[in-house]
């Protein structure tokens, strides 16, 4: 876990009801974050362009779809785990105790790259990209 990383989780929660976050609660929220990351930058892409994807990245479940294909990561701290779905592979819970150690951020491009992979395989009626209306600024900010 980075220097910044830890400042700012003892900055932000030091003086709310929980207190400081302990190293390893925040290196799970941390490496949650990395896998958050990687989620959105996929959907951002996808939206930019008018690929018809789905997701949500805020809360504690984070999820992307692409055609058929999920990719899912669930903090449960009630149940003290990860809950990751990828293409490919059986539903993995990860023990909250190993998350931080477990790279969820790699393991959140890998799945990434497979739902892509998968989707790119589709017949090309099955990619129709999302159509904007006609008078959709597509950059509203450029000068």
């Amino acid at each position: 876990m980075g220097d910044w990383h830890q400042k700012l989780a003892h900055d932000l929660v030091s003086e709310t009801a929980a207190g400081f976050v302990p190293g390893e609660a925040a290196a799970v929220e941390i490496a949650f974050g990395e896998a958050r990351s990687a989620i959105t930058y996929a959907l951002e892409l996808a939206r930019a362009h008018h690929i018809p994807a789905a997701g949500n990245v805020a809360g504690d479940g984070i999820w992307l779809q692409l055609g058929d294909g999920r990719v899912r990561f669930l903090l449960n701290r009630r149940d003290g785990n990860v809950t990751v779905l990828r293409p490919g592979h059986d539903e993995t819970r990860i023990a909250l105790a190993d998350a931080a150690k477990a790279d969820l951020g790699k393991m959140a491009r890998e799945a990434i790259d497979a739902l892509v992979a998968a989707w790119r395989a589709l017949p090309i009626e099955s990619k129709r990209q999302s159509v904007p209306p006609a008078d959709f600024e597509e950059e509203p900010t450029k000068g």
